[in-house]
């Protein structure tokens, strides 16, 4: 039983009785009912509680029936109900006002009906509302198991699903992506907490109750299903009635999942993509695999983009890849681009349209800072090169070549960059060829001021200005990176600017810099291969 005193007193015969006092605990919650027959009941008194009585216990010590309630009180007793005409012909003065002063319900029981015909009706009312309650969630499984049967991909299935079991919930990404949020907690409420473990919990979200549900598919946690009950005590069948949800939503997110890569013709279209990156298929027979699969990327301007991890061990970037394979197909952000992704080997690739103005600063801004941070990669760091913006299928080889290169290169300069720009890289791949010496005297003539010093100021400022070169001049994102203000950036920049006599909105000015500081990386990248050689030399 799991009812209000208030509403016990309206399930009769107990409603034939009277509210004498304690109005203000009319919400304490009913959760069982007993009779006194003993003056020490007391040490055996249970939240939710409500006593019976004819007052015999205490028919001649009044103050110890003020003492009694004060005692139910702490306990967290629902309420007592007093059968006068035997022992007591009236409630006692002082033991109405102390129960008012208490909020503690104190009920006049009515005298035709014994106590256990009032017991009888409030048992009864509540087997019919659970029997009740057990139909509606049997329906309700019935209507998830004809809508699972239907597999339709009409409409939002999170809705449907929210539809049919008529309860508030949220699905989130294995990622922390919030899917679908129709509960009563806003966004950071719901997140407040992240990341989470694989158990089912009961959670309070915002001061609302919710059960926490992992969504499993092939033994990986890909998402949580949230539910949010009726009642705060949530009944066995009310319970199974969700995980049933969840046990749909791991199936519909593990569809999501690989949808893209397993079915027939993603397959078909995949081994054609491969086949035309290796071994240099027709691009006609690949656009139309595309064209069967819907696949329309190739429909206008597009650009590449490759993800690979490094520096860790196999199981570490295998892990990595279907992290960010989550991200990929879960990320709304990245979802709505409309790319296509292609798991290779040591690599994704991915396909995005690139027509309209920003598509590409948009799409490296996103990769840069729209995923989690390195920190919940584990070991291994993701890497993401973009290619140059193609307007012709038949570019796309070029495209993935354009990647590779720029993967290379930027591991032998050791670039610490998240996503590296082929249009950056290349330049690094024309001047491959140039002298150190002339690398060395060009460098000294733009930066001179800065790397001929060894003091810890001038290498902040050094450190400053590269950081704002290869953010293409944005101070905000420089500041961002380096973890200081946005003044504290722009008053470095405006000293280092009066330093080498150089004004950094002038393009070819941001030229020189750019190249200055490629020298430097590909210098630094020499001489650790030349000092590598030289170690393997002495062995």
């Amino acid at each position: 039983m799991h009812i209000t005193v208030e509403k016990a007193l309206g399930i009769y015969p107990l409603s034939e009785g009277k509210l004498v006092a304690g109005k203000s605990g009319l919400s304490r919650i009913l959760k069982s009912v007993n009779i006194i027959d003993a003056p020490d009941f007391i040490d055996w008194v249970k939240e939710g509680d409500m006593f019976f009585t004819t007052a015999y216990v205490f028919k001649d010590q009044l103050e110890d029936a003020i003492k009694l309630i004060r005692s139910l009180k702490r306990s967290g007793s629902a309420g007592l109900g007093i059968k006068l005409g035997r022992f007591w012909s009236e409630m006692p003065t002082e033991l109405v006002d102390e129960a008012d002063r208490l909020g503690f319900p104190l009920i006049e029981l009515p005298y035709p009906f014994t106590f256990s015909d009032q017991i009888n009706g409030l048992f009864q009312d509540e087997l019919s509302r659970s029997t009740d309650i057990l139909h509606t969630i049997l329906d309700k499984q019935k209507r998830l198991m004809q809508l699972a049967l239907r597999q339709t991909d009409g409409g939002n299935y999170f809705e449907h699903i929210a539809s049919v079991i008529e309860l508030p919930m949220a699905v989130i990404g294995g990622r922390g992506h919030i899917l679908f949020n129709a509960t009563l907690c806003s966004d950071g409420e719901l997140m407040s907490d992240w990341p989470w473990g694989p158990q089912v919990l009961k959670v309070v979200r915002g001061g609302v109750q919710l059960m926490r549900i992992p969504l499993v598919h092939q033994d990986e946690t890909i998402g949580f299903g949230l539910f949010m009950p009726a009642a705060p005590l949530l009944s066995k069948a009310e319970e199974g009635l969700f995980h049933q949800a969840a046990e749909m939503l791991s199936y519909y997110l593990g569809n999501m999942l690989v949808k893209n890569s397993e079915s027939f013709l993603h397959l078909d279209l995949n081994a054609m993509l491969m086949r035309y990156l290796t071994e240099g298929a027709p691009i006609d027979a690949l656009l139309s695999y595309a064209e069967k699969a819907g696949v329309r990327v190739f429909e206008g301007d597009y650009q590449c983009a490759v993800c690979v991890f490094r520096g860790a061990s196999e199981a570490d970037r295998a892990t990595g890849l279907k992290a960010i394979r989550q991200e990929l197909e879960f990320n709304p952000s990245i979802k709505e681009r409309k790319g296509y992704h292609l798991a290779m080997e040591d690599g994704i690739l991915s396909i995005y349209p690139a027509d309209g103005a920003g598509a590409v600063k948009g799409l490296a801004a996103l990769l840069k800072s729209g995923l989690p941070p390195a920190a919940a990669f584990g070991n291994a760091q993701p890497v993401f090169a973009l290619s140059s913006v193609k307007n012709r299928p038949d570019r796309l080889a070029d495209a993935f070549s354009e990647c590779w290169e720029t993967l290379k290169l930027g591991e032998r300069l050791q670039m610490s960059e998240r996503v590296l720009h082929f249009e950056t890289i290349q330049l690094a791949h024309l001047f491959q060829f140039v002298p150190q010496e002339s690398m060395r005297r060009y460098c000294h003539h733009v930066l001179g001021p800065l790397i001929d010093s060894d003091s810890l100021y001038d290498r902040e400022m050094l450190q400053t200005l590269q950081t704002y070169v290869f953010n293409d001049a944005q101070v905000g994102e420089t500041a961002k990176q380096l973890f200081i203000h946005r003044n504290t950036a722009a008053y470095r920049l405006e000293k280092i600017s009066d330093t080498l006599q150089m004004d950094f909105k002038k393009s070819n000015d941001l030229l020189q810099l750019r190249l200055a500081f490629l020298f430097l990386q590909m210098q630094q990248g020499e001489e650790r291969e030349e000092h590598l050689a030289a170690s393997m030399r002495r062995f």
